[in-house]
């Protein structure tokens, strides 16, 4: 009995002393917005893709998938395997380079000359391994000519 009683205290003890270990920390939602646009001579968009880490640690980014839209309309679906580690806090850039469908190019050559630019829509998913979770991200934006800098965009 007494050793029972012992291993119970024992155990306990063990329990209490796992619960006081390090606070775990939420993954928080990544996401992902068009850095910059440049218009190749060819007339392929070579994009780089932002991706945002907004949790408080280093996050390894897997798989990205998105639907580019530019002035509401489709542009081309984008499937990425970036493979990277992104530190909490922080973001980094993938590039890619894409060809964008005939009605996008007509879009964008319309709308860029706007004041305000060309708007863009991206949606889709980040794949986190450590959250074993495809998370969706949705962002909107606009696109400006760089100054000094021919077909590129911000």
């Amino acid at each position: 009995m007494v050793r029972l009683l012992r291993c119970l205290v024992v155990l306990i003890a063990l329990s209490a002393l796992a619960a006081c270990g390090p606070p775990l920390h939420p993954i928080n939602p990544p996401n992902a917005s068009i850095q910059q646009l440049n218009v190749l001579p060819d007339g392929r968009w070579k994009l780089q893709i932002r991706l945002e880490n907004f949790s408080d640690k280093t996050v390894h980014y897997a798989t990205f998938k998105a639907a580019l839209k530019v002035g509401g309309v489709a542009a081309a679906d984008i499937a990425l395997n970036p493979d990277m580690d992104i530190p909490g806090d922080n973001a980094d850039i993938v590039e890619t380079t894409l060809a964008p469908s005939a009605d996008a190019l007509k879009a964008f050559a319309r709308e860029i000359k706007e004041p305000g630019g060309a708007s863009y829509e991206l949606a889709g998913t980040i794949n986190i391994p450590a959250a074993s979770k495809d998370f969706k991200f949705e962002h909107k934006s606009r696109l400006s000519p760089m100054p000094g800098i021919a077909d590129a965009y911000r």
